[in-house]
């Protein structure tokens, strides 16, 4: 059946060619249509509307591999491999040029995917409109040689996997991609056919929208020229992401030179575009740091704050901040040094930057650390900043930065910057920026610190110059005056104009040695001073100071400053007097008869040389009784009978009633007679107005031994006296080596017992007192022991008596009654001495000039101890004052303390304050029981003992039981309590904790 086929135009009609002949009859079909369809060329004709095959010409038969029948069974979307929707697109596309071009990938019979070219367009077939397709292989044509195919494949591996897309484009309108490489889906996210679009879809889908118009407009220019193409354009990629590509392409023509199509390349330059803006930001940054550098360094003093300003303006500018601010901190106060606020901007620069510092302390304690303080947004600061939080949002703002100006690690000051309009996140790259420009703006601020601390000191030199009241005057070379102060017309009593131009030392009484002093004698290690008298002037005396500065290009001279020094001369001459004379008596005081002993010592003399230090006795009483007027004619009458004394070099009133007199004589003896001499003649009677007072001399004399000083030998006189007065000595003691060397072992054991007490080395060790009668043990006698770290144990008959004399056995006292008193608390608390009670003793002068009452009752506050197991040791010389020992007894006795009579029969042992005082019990001296065993006489004054005890109804306890026969005859009279070695040696804490676990009570010590 024929049918009129006409090639349809773009309008849809052409010229008719002939008609179509179903498959199988072509009598009917024009010869040119029958050698087309007829032809080489593979051939098929499609309704694009539907997609199907309508007819196959026999190559297409022998292209696809399938037959006739089935071939023509098939849509269209059986053989071409496109997503269907696209499929359609490229029919419709078709249908609407004449001749169109694709390259599409189909499937053959056997199975294979062939790209293939199809070259179609529309024709009229009666009232229908059909696509003509002619077919080509391109993989055939791409196989035609092994070599070939060899460089297809490699060409095809290199496109697939080159890190860029590459692109076939129609060179005609609507310039659609025909192919792009497997990498789009790679690189760009998209699959190859997605890419495969018309330009305007690609412009308008894929190109970002501010490169879509300049790009669109140059690709329009590009095909006008044909040219090769470069543009680089924002890219939107498959998964959301914006990349730069670089789209290169050039036109590719057929053998004719007709345009065909453009091959292209799309490549990936994200990080290329990066680094050039990261780079164009660098410079840009670099130019801005460099222009405020340049301007601050440059500018002056006057200039520095329009300066400053300047260059806040163009960092604001170029960083497109709202608010900057530059404060200087000048002590506790804040200085606003410039502001700068964008257009538009009302907040007030001033508030914001005054407020800053003072107001928010974790601020503040950051940039004191130099620490940058970032805000990108007021919700992300912690709990900690919470005043920086509400400073913002009362001022509105909402992101914050604030850099440390930082001079020697010290906060000079701050550069703020602030954001009002938006929450900003400060970069690295502006931060930086900002530390720099910070830094520049402290090495700024502090030159101007230095050039008006500069400019200050200056006027002060000035002022002090011409305020000074020492003459200021400056010398050349020669010695010859160039400037004088105004001071010198008062200093030297010329004027400046009388010295300038004129020699210095020619107007002074002495010109060679001062001009020698100031020439060639100043030297930085000396004091360079001179007294000089000028010859106008020559009852005064005035003092030059210089410095040398001849090598100071800017001086190139001597500084010299005058002062008159006349009336200090005469005071100093006073003060000598007086400092080296007593003003009471007119003897030598201590530091003059030191400066005279010093210059006899080193006089050469065959004579010995001693000294005598001594002292009125009971001058103090003498002064109390009858006023210090009379005291001091003692004193003055002491002084004329030592100016008298014959052999006398010296003599001094060293302090109070002491005098000191440097005797001489030919030998050791004869300067020991003199000296009793001396005193003997400085003993006896004194008139004081109309009566008579007798005063006795005692002293200590040192003979100068060669090789000591001044003060050794006044010190060991001294040391004699007190020895001989401690020693009860009646009128001279002579310094004795070994009496010095035990002085001084007494101080060191004086410091070493108050370090000890300090730093817990004594101890305390109990030794057992038992009942005679039981064998019992009933109490425990706490006795103190120290242990030196270097000596080893030392005696309590040398530590005790020391600590009295010393003022230390208060707080010897105070420790062992605390710590024995705590150590029977924690046994009883151990329930292992529920009924023992504890003895300490108690020196006498504790008893007598310490309130112990009150002592003993705060330490058993304190530890918890009853009182009745506490007792109390007194030596018989602590009753001499009855009425103080009766007070203090009976305080004690109210507290439910016993106190017994150590060492009784030792001592004063008056029977008469037994009867009148409250004691409790007494404990015999250890002599007195020593042979009791076998001395009648012993065992008859102990049985007396015992006998009064018991008339008036006191304890006793016999101490230093060493055998058994003295606890017998003991026990044979009836004494109650005995201790000693026999009974139990003295031990530590633990040792006596050991005794007390075993339960022991019968002679404690006996089974150890």
């Amino acid at each position: 059946m024929n049918e009129d086929i006409e090639r349809g135009s773009e309008k849809g009609s052409g010229p008719t060619l002939a008609t179509h002949r179903p498959a199988g009859d072509s009598s009917d079909i024009p010869e040119l249509v029958a050698a087309l369809w007829n032809s080489s060329e593979p051939q098929l004709l499609i309704d694009p509307q539907d997609g199907r095959i309508v007819d196959a010409n026999d190559a297409a038969v022998r292209f696809y591999g399938w037959t006739h029948g089935v071939l023509c069974s098939f849509t269209i979307d059986r053989i071409n491999t496109l997503p269907p929707a696209e499929i359609r697109a490229r029919l419709a596309e078709a249908t609407q040029r004449p001749r169109t071009r694709f390259v599409f990938p189909h499937r053959f019979a056997d199975g294979r995917v062939r790209s293939v070219e199809v070259i179609t367009g529309p024709v009229r077939i009666g009232e229908r409109i059909l696509l003509w397709s002619t077919l080509h292989d391109l993989s055939d044509i791409v196989h035609r040689s092994p070599e070939f195919e060899t460089l297809a494949h490699r060409y095809q591996t290199l496109v697939e996997n080159l890190p860029a897309v590459v692109y076939l484009e129609e060179a005609d309108p609507p310039h659609r991609k025909i192919y792009v490489s497997p990498a789009a889906e790679r690189l760009l996210g998209w699959a190859a056919h997605e890419l495969q679009v018309d330009r305007a879809t690609w412009y308008e889908r894929f190109v970002a929208p501010e490169d879509r118009a300049w790009a669109l407009a140059e690709r329009e220019r590009n095909d006008r020229t044909g040219e090769a193409l470069r543009l680089v354009y924002r890219f939107r990629t498959g998964d959301g992401r914006t990349v730069w590509l670089r789209d290169e392409a050039v036109l590719i023509r057929d053998r004719l030179g007709h345009p065909w199509a453009r091959h292209g390349l799309l490549t990936d330059v994200t990080s290329q575009k990066r680094l050039e803006a990261r780079l164009q930001r660098e410079l840009a940054f670099h130019n801005v740091l460099l222009g405020i550098a340049s301007r601050l360094v440059t500018a002056s003093s006057d200039e520095f704050e329009n300066v400053v300003a300047a260059t806040l303006a163009d960092l604001g500018s170029f960083l497109a901040i709202d608010h900057l601010v530059l404060l200087e901190c000048e002590g506790t106060d804040i200085v606003l040094l410039s502001q700068w606020q964008a257009p538009g901007i009302e907040l007030s620069v001033r508030c914001l930057g005054r407020q800053a510092i003072p107001s928010l302390p974790s601020l503040q304690s950051l940039l004191e650390r130099g620490q940058p303080v970032v805000v990108p947004r007021l919700e992300a600061l912690d709990a900690g900043a919470n005043d920086v939080r509400t400073f913002c949002t009362h001022l509105g703002l909402r992101s914050l930065l604030a850099v440390p100006l930082l001079a020697a690690g010290r906060l000079i000051g701050c550069l703020l910057a602030a954001q009002q309009r938006d929450e900003r996140l400060w970069g690295e790259e502006e931060l930086d920026l900002f530390t720099l420009v910070s830094q520049l703006y402290a090495a700024s601020i502090q030159q101007r610190r230095a050039e008006r601390a500069e400019a200050q000191h200056h006027a002060w030199l000035r002022a002090t110059v011409l305020a000074a009241p020492d003459a200021l005057l400056v010398l050349d070379a020669n010695g010859i005056v160039r400037f004088a102060s105004p001071a010198a017309r008062t200093v030297l009593g010329l004027a400046p104009d009388q010295l300038v131009g004129r020699p210095l030392a020619d107007l002074t009484t002495t010109p060679e040695r001062v001009a020698s002093w100031a020439l060639d004698g100043l030297r930085p290690e000396r004091a360079n001073r001179i007294e000089v008298q000028f010859a106008h002037q020559p009852t005064r005396t005035v003092e030059l100071s210089g410095v040398d500065l001849r090598s100071d290009r800017h001086i190139a001279g001597i500084v010299l400053s005058a002062r008159d020094v006349t009336e200090r001369k005469r005071a100093e001459q006073l003060l000598r007097e007086r400092a080296t004379r007593d003003q009471l008596t007119g003897l030598l005081s201590r530091f003059g008869f030191l400066e005279v002993l010093e210059a006899l010592l080193h006089t050469t003399t065959a004579e010995m040389i001693g000294i005598l230090c001594c002292d009125l006795e009971r001058f103090s009483a003498l002064n109390d009784a009858l006023s210090w007027e009379a005291g001091d004619a003692i004193l003055r009458a002491v002084a004329e009978r030592i100016r008298r004394v014959t052999g006398a070099l010296a003599a001094a009133r060293l302090e109070a009633d002491r005098f000191a007199v440097a005797l001489t004589a030919p030998d050791r003896t004869t300067l020991v007679r003199l000296a009793e001499e001396l005193l003997h003649e400085l003993s006896g009677w004194y008139e004081v107005g109309r009566d008579e007072v007798y005063a006795r001399m005692r002293g200590g004399l040192a003979c100068v031994e060669d090789g000591i000083d001044a003060t050794t030998a006044l010190r060991r006189a001294e040391i004699a006296f007190q020895v001989g007065k401690r020693a009860g000595q009646e009128r001279l003691s002579v310094f004795d080596p070994v009496l010095y060397q035990a002085s001084i072992e007494r101080q060191f054991l004086e410091r070493d017992l108050r370090r000890a007490l300090e730093q817990g080395e004594l101890q305390i060790h109990y030794q057992p007192v038992i009942a005679v009668s039981s064998g019992r043990l009933t109490s425990l006698e706490a006795l103190v022991r120290w242990h030196h770290p270097d000596r080893g144990p030392i005696s309590p008959a040398v530590f005790v008596p020391l600590a009295e004399t010393t003022g230390l056995i208060s707080q010897l006292t105070q420790w062992v009654l605390l710590q024995a008193c705590r150590q029977l608390w924690a046994w009883s608390r151990a329930g292992l001495a529920p009924e023992l009670s504890i003895s300490v003793n108690l020196s006498p002068t504790d008893f007598l000039h310490v309130d112990v009452p009150q002592l003993v009752d705060d330490i058993l506050q304190v530890t918890g101890l009853e009182p009745r197991r506490l007792t109390l040791e007194l030596t018989e010389s602590a009753m001499l004052d009855p009425a103080v020992s009766r007070e203090r007894l009976e305080r004690l006795r109210a507290l439910g303390i016993a106190v017994l009579i150590d060492d009784f029969g030792a001592g004063y042992s008056s029977l008469g304050y037994l009867k009148q005082l409250p004691v409790s019990g007494l404990k015999i001296d250890r002599t007195l029981v020593a042979d009791i065993d076998h001395d009648p006489a012993s065992t008859a004054v102990v049985r007396s003992i015992l006998e009064l005890a018991g008339a008036l109804e006191l304890s006793v306890t016999a101490e230093g039981i060493e055998s058994a026969r003295q606890l017998a005859a003991l026990r044979e009279l009836g004494c109650h309590y005995a201790q000693g070695f026999f009974v139990g040696r003295p031990a530590p804490p633990n040792a006596i904790h050991h005794l007390l676990r075993r339960g022991s009570t019968d002679h404690p010590y006996l089974d150890e």
